[in-house]
């Protein structure tokens, strides 16, 4: 395997340090990071280009597929979509 060395801070390092077992290198805490970063990435680059352009068109007075909702309505929304985050762990 090649490899490249970088630089990082005393701190970066402590961090890093602190990540690790005893028996992982840098590379395998870093790519562990890597990893969990790309799992849990909250949107994809398409997500994140849709979701501008619709905030863009709201900022600009396009309301179409805009609707009202109640309180209690968004309420209702969140329980649900809390229910199913907890049902997916």
């Amino acid at each position: 395997m090649m490899t490249k060395t970088i630089k990082i801070s005393v701190s970066t390092h402590k961090a890093l340090s602190e990540l690790a077992s005893k028996k992982d290198t840098f590379n395998d805490v870093i790519n562990r990071l890597i990893d969990y970063y790309k799992e849990n990435e909250e949107f994809s680059d398409e997500e994140a280009e849709f979701y501008n352009k619709e905030i863009a068109k709201f900022e600009n007075g396009d309301l179409n597929n805009v609707s009202e909702i109640t309180l209690e309505e968004l309420d209702e929304r969140i329980t649900l979509l809390e229910q199913e985050i907890k049902n997916e762990l």
